[in-house]
């Protein structure tokens, strides 16, 4: 596909509406995206296949319903790389308009994003657990306990085909935070273990008492981070 297809694709409000409601990776039916994006079920059905032909959607059926995924993770992150890199126009930033819950944590397709996703991703380059280049994370030769802690298991992780600890550029920090086998991993045990829940009808995410207690005990967070 060219730019210029490109472009066309995600260049309608609809169509941009639904690619960040599906950011949230959770597959959603077209009856759900037609309602985050204000469109009919028919219209929603139209922008959809677009989005299909594209390459950009997954479509998967089940039963007699169609459900709609991001497909894959380089796509998740080129999505994520164009917002966070749309100027700021006339001295507006479009981020000023964001939903302070959606700015604070939120899922990116299926890792942590938001201040959230930041500052773990700081917190883990400042404790050695991960180093920071240039064009993405690394982990160091000599794995950090801070992962047994979270109740990862980096053997298991370094053998998915994907890649490891990716740098994600924060559409709404402008920072970097960790995406890839290393950050969805991060996410499903926080979400395992009850101390994230997903919001039900947008990406971000809560964070639980539990959740808080291990983030200020266990991962280091600031305690002012949650006021």
């Amino acid at each position: 596909m060219s730019i210029a297809d490109f472009g066309r694709v995600i260049g309608h409000e609809s169509r941009v509406a639904m690619l960040q409601a599906l950011m949230g990776g959770v597959a959603l039916s077209a009856s759900e995206l037609a309602w985050h994006a204000g469109v009919t079920n028919q219209t929603a059905t139209s922008h959809l296949n677009e989005l299909v032909n594209a390459k950009l959607l997954y479509r998967r059926k089940c039963g007699r319903f169609h459900y709609y995924e991001i497909n894959g993770d380089s796509v998740a992150s080129t999505i994520e790389k164009i917002a966070s890199g749309i100027p700021v126009k006339d001295g507006r930033d479009f981020r000023r308009n964001v939903k302070p819950e959606l700015k604070k944590a939120r899922f990116c397709y299926d890792h942590l994003a938001g201040e959230l996703g930041v500052e773990i991703s700081r917190i883990l380059v400042q404790i050695e657990a991960l180093v920071l280049y240039q064009d993405s994370f690394h982990l160091p030769e000599t794995e950090h306990p801070i992962y047994r802690t979270v109740g990862i298991d980096l053997s298991e992780i370094r053998k998915s085909r994907r890649l490891l600890c990716p740098r994600c550029v924060d559409w709404t920090e402008r920072l970097p935070h960790v995406a890839g086998a290393v950050g969805a991993a991060i996410a499903a045990k926080m979400v395992e273990s009850g101390f994230i829940v997903r919001s039900r009808n947008e990406r971000s995410v809560k964070i639980t008492r539990s959740g808080r207690f291990f983030l200020i005990d266990k991962l280091g967070l600031s305690a002012s981070f949650f006021v």
